[in-house]
């Protein structure tokens, strides 16, 4: 799936373009429910976010699917979903359905005017959308650095 918008940004226009994929484990996984423990039943979902910042050249996207398709594989509960069962209590099904992986790219965007030290005005718009039950989802932010060289960023987000 990809979208495109155009928004006003800093006096001029930024077109933000979003492709959306799953990546799945590179190998199958036989399908079981992992329950959760009473210290998960417990506690409010927390959601965490890891944020890693790449100058150019950066790992290509096509290396960083490879390499958590080859991860999900050891670490299979992150391809996996909650779901609720018999009793309504949220169990993780490991089905190997896969990470949501979006590449967005903001053409006009430049990293000085990000703000990166006011974290609620910056990063937060780069951490990515989550489906409802997933438990891991990964975006690529490709942003200009002045105007000639580029700069990656990757926001892993976790239930």
């Amino acid at each position: 799936m990809v979208n495109e918008a155009t928004k006003e940004h800093g006096g001029r226009e930024v077109t933000i373009t979003l492709a959306t994929t799953t990546v799945a484990p590179a190998l199958p996984l036989q399908e079981h429910v992992l329950p959760l423990s009473n210290l998960d039943l417990l506690l409010p979902p927390l959601d965490v976010s890891v944020f890693f910042c790449y100058l150019h050249p950066a790992p290509t996207v096509a290396v960083l699917k490879e390499a958590l398709a080859k991860t999900l594989v050891a670490y299979y509960p992150l391809a996996g979903e909650v779901v609720a069962n018999g009793d309504g209590e949220p169990e993780l099904l490991c089905s190997g359905r896969g990470v949501d992986f979006t590449e967005a790219s903001a053409g006009g965007a430049r990293l000085r005017e990000l703000r990166l030290g006011v974290v609620d005005e910056s990063v937060e718009k780069l951490v990515p959308a989550k489906k409802a039950g997933g438990v891991m989802s990964v975006q690529v932010d490709k942003i200009s650095w002045y105007s000639l060289s580029r700069f990656t960023s990757c926001c892993v987000w976790m239930t």
